[in-house]
């Protein structure tokens, strides 16, 4: 359930530059084939076929996936945008760990079934030392009837 009208303490997102580098990838097949409709029999009505513009607007599914993926901090917990927006509640959230090892940098977030949440990778979001610091706020590194993971049961 998405909370009501909470105002965003933070946004993390991808970074900028790679948002936009991967807009442009996904958009450019479909700027290709409409220029390509274009030059060869010139503007015409048939673009606003439905048989093309269906096929365009799932092409442009992906954009829209990129743009709005990241973390959300909100005064009573996390949105996480990761296929779909789920908000999740601070008193429903049990622990979280940055396993802060060069070759990872893995942040994990789990319920107080012990199940996983969210985990990302930190060069994936802008602002991650503000997540962490709202995280250390908002979650208690050990709830009460809540166990956060071992290392080895968050490694699998």
């Amino acid at each position: 359930m998405m909370p009501d009208a909470q105002p965003v303490l933070s946004r993390h997102r991808l970074p900028r530059r790679y948002r936009v580098a991967l807009v442009i990838l996904w958009s450019l097949p479909l700027v290709l084939l409409l220029l390509a409709l274009i030059i060869s029999r010139g503007p015409s009505l048939a673009l606003l076929d439905p048989r093309l513009l269906l096929p365009a607007l799932l092409m442009l599914l992906p954009v829209w996936y990129v743009w709005q993926e990241g973390v959300d901090v909100l005064p009573r917990g996390i949105v996480a945008r990761v296929h779909r927006a789920r908000f999740y509640d601070f008193a429903a959230l049990c622990g979280w760990r940055y396993d802060a090892h060069p070759e990872r940098r893995v942040l994990t977030i789990w319920d107080c079934e012990r199940r996983i949440v969210l985990e990302c990778r930190a060069a994936h979001l802008t602002e991650f030392a503000a997540l962490l610091a709202n995280l250390e706020r908002g979650i208690a590194r050990q709830g009460e009837g809540c166990e956060t993971p071992t290392d080895d049961a968050a490694a699998r």
